[in-house]
């Protein structure tokens, strides 16, 4: 595995912003940000994965959770998921659950061993990795803007023009 070293500047400054805006409307500024920034890494881990029925690459989702012991941190995860998907499908709501196509995700990603060996065929890691800069620069450019409309809303909600 290669080790890649970057450079960003100006996210201090951002988090500075992001600090002023108060821990809810920060935490919800962040995660926006960083899902949008996910989301070239998702597309390219759809277009890698096996497509034989298709429901590997439906499992592929983005997801957000707070962090544990940071009222203002968030942990994004991108790929398949084990969970309950609910979608709307002409009109009617369709619910799957994903546990078996999580393990094809996984035999995909690392092979198997045993009886039915099966090639590591990685998808997911390589997403990361092609994607890597363009995530960060995703990322900086929205959080930037996404801070900028919280503050100026909260200006307004205060009565500051």
């Amino acid at each position: 595995m290669d080790v890649q070293n970057f450079e960003v500047q100006g996210l201090a400054e951002l988090e500075l912003a992001l600090l002023d805006l108060g821990a809810e409307t920060g935490f919800k500024t962040l995660r926006a940000a960083g899902r949008e920034a996910m989301k070239p890494v998702m597309e390219d881990m759809k277009a890698n994965a096996k497509h034989d029925t298709g429901d590997l690459e439906e499992s592929i989702v983005i997801s957000s959770t707070a962090m544990k012991r940071s009222q203002r941190g968030v942990l994004i995860h991108v790929g398949p998921t084990r969970k309950r998907l609910t979608r709307r499908v002409n009109g009617e709501k369709q619910t799957r659950t994903f546990n078996r196509t999580f393990m094809k995700a996984l035999a995909q990603e690392y092979g198997t061993h045993g009886k039915r060996k099966q090639k590591a065929e990685p998808f997911i890691r390589p997403a990361l990795d092609k994607n890597v800069r363009k995530v960060l620069d995703i990322f900086k450019a929205n959080l930037a803007k996404r801070i900028d409309r919280a503050a100026k809303r909260a200006a307004r909600k205060a009565g500051i023009n």
